[in-house]
Parts: structure tokens; sequence; C-alpha cells
């Protein structure tokens, strides 16, 4: 029996789709150093890795609030970082430690201490892995819980973190020149505050240099939706990494069955410890002290200062 050369071509081309579908799948995994990242991405092999997307959370896994060693009572700042607002969010009214009345009133407060204060790494070799992975035609794009509202603030804290290299003047750029590109915009950004790719989304989001904000909703979800508002084609493999283990649940099962992507939910580990020793540990409560303490005194001085304090 002859076959024609279409024929042939045809029932070639069906077997590769077969198998790319195949292929394609979600894993989760843990990392205790962003280092693991590196080493998990560079496993595809060059061929691959432009055609790779690395997802990464913000607070806690590429940076925090300053502490230097992860270990000094009086030199790590809990206020203000992830570890804070959950204990915060969890603290009855009536504690002598609560610094807000409502929910509304603390993101209030956190949006004002991320204003004033600037970030550091959570390990220092995080821009040296990043300019590795860019070097080899990985692309970017940070996928923060912060907010639309809290985009400039960041934006700021990015822009004054130094990176390796001469590539980039600093980590802002980094990421905004590696980042994917609006469908419509042509550029690293979409119009912003959007509307998710599902109206009935109550709040909005935003994409602005390589960094979304979402607030509150599922992580995975949000991926999805900036994937089909990006030129995000050439994108067969995913890398998410978060400190957070439900957004990694939720990217994960969210590409699940996924036949176009092959996605790696990554939990980052680093800071365990860290966020841990404020609520549990002999240091708890010197911990929760200095976070009062600092807050007070910002707070005292905002009310002595000015005549009408931006204050819940």
């Amino acid at each position: 029996m002859k076959i024609s050369l279409l024929t042939l071509l045809a029932i070639i081309m069906g077997v590769t789709l077969l198998c790319s579908e195949a292929f394609a799948s979600s894993t989760m995994i843990s990392v205790h150093r962003f280092k693991e990242l590196e080493q998990k991405v560079n496993e595809l092999g060059l061929e691959d890795l432009p055609n790779t997307l690395v997802v990464m959370d913000d607070d806690d896994t590429l940076t925090m609030m300053g502490c230097q060693g992860q270990t000094g009572a009086n030199t790590c700042q809990y206020l203000g970082g992830p570890a804070w607002f959950s204990w915060q969010s969890g603290l009855a009214k009536d504690s002598p430690y609560c610094v807000a009345n409502s929910f509304e009133d603390l993101l209030k407060i956190s949006s004002l201490l991320l204003a004033i204060n600037d970030m550091v790494y959570t390990e220092h070799d995080v821009p040296t892995v990043l300019n590795s992975l860019t070097g080899s035609k990985v692309n970017l794009i940070v996928l923060t819980a912060r907010g639309p509202s809290n985009s400039s603030a960041t934006a700021r804290q990015f822009a004054d973190l130094p990176v390796t290299g001469p590539e980039h003047m600093n980590f802002l750029e980094l990421i905004r020149h590696n980042s994917l590109i609006g469908n419509k915009s042509q550029i690293h950004s979409i119009a912003s505050p959007f509307m998710p790719c599902d109206e009935g989304k109550a709040k909005s989001v935003s994409y602005q240099q390589g960094i979304m904000y979402v607030a509150g909703q599922n992580k995975g979800e949000m991926l999805k939706c900036l994937l089909n508002s990006t030129e995000s084609s050439s994108i067969k493999h995913i890398f998410f990494i978060d400190d957070t283990l439900e957004n990694v649940k939720d990217v994960h099962a969210a590409f699940e069955d996924s036949k176009k992507y092959n996605v790696i939910a990554i939990h980052y580990m680093a800071l365990e410890a860290h966020k841990k020793a404020l609520t549990k540990g002999p240091m708890a409560e010197t911990y929760q002290n200095n976070a009062k303490g600092r807050w007070d005194k910002i707070k005292k001085t905002l009310d002595l200062e000015l005549e009408n304090p931006a204050l819940p």
C-alpha cells in the first residue's frame, strides 16, 4: 500500500502534536535556596530556555523588609512584611498589638509602610540568578498580591535595588526588559488597571513594567489571564516560585490539565523559619514588641508633625 507524501506528513504532525500534548504537565516541588530555581530551569537545556517563563512572587520571595541575617532581634524588621500582615489579620481588635480597627484600615497602613520602606533581597544572589537566566533568553514576570494601588511603591523599591553586571541599571530594568509584551500595547505593560479575563471578578488588576499586581485573586487564574493578554505564544515552560504554599497549589491546579504548558510550581522555603519566628518560638514576644514599638513611634511622629496625617 502506497502512502502519499501529504498523508505521511499529516501522520508525523499528528504524532508530534500528541506527544507534545502528552508531555505537558504541572508539578509541585519545594526549594530552600533561590539558586535552586536556576538549576531547575537549566535542566531544560539551552534550546528550550527562550521558550521559558519564570514567574515570581515579590514579598519574601524576591524581596523582604530589612533583616540582617534574618536573626537580629533589634535589626530584623517584621513591621510591614507578609508575616506581620498575617499576624495582624488574626489579632483581636482589643489586642494591645493590633494597629487597625478593620481589614480595610490594615490595608491602608500596609500601603503606607510599603511607601516609606526600601526592600532588600531575600538572598544576595537573587539578581545574579536572574541575570544568568535572562542571559540565556529566559523570560521573567513578577506576580504580586500587593494590588494595583501599590504599583508606584513597588516600582520605586525595585528601581532602588542594585543588580550585577552592566546590562541593567537596576532590578526594575532587569525585570522590565525581559518580561512579556502586551498584545495591544507593544510594551512591557498593559493599560491599567483592567478587569481580569473573568468579567465576574470584583477586583481589577494591573500589569506594569513586567509586574502583575493582583489583590486576593487566585494567582493561577490570574497567570492564565496574563498569558492570554500578552505575546506569550512561544512560551512552553513555566516556572512559578512563591513563598506561600496556597499560591503554589493554586498555580499547580490551574495548569494541571493544560496541554499547552509544562508548569513547575515551586514553594520557596528559605524564609520559613524567619516568618514563623514572629508568632512561635522563644523570640516571638521580642519580635512582636519591636514591631509594635516601631509602629507606635511612626504613628506618634505623624500625629505630631502633620496637620492631617494619612492614617486610618
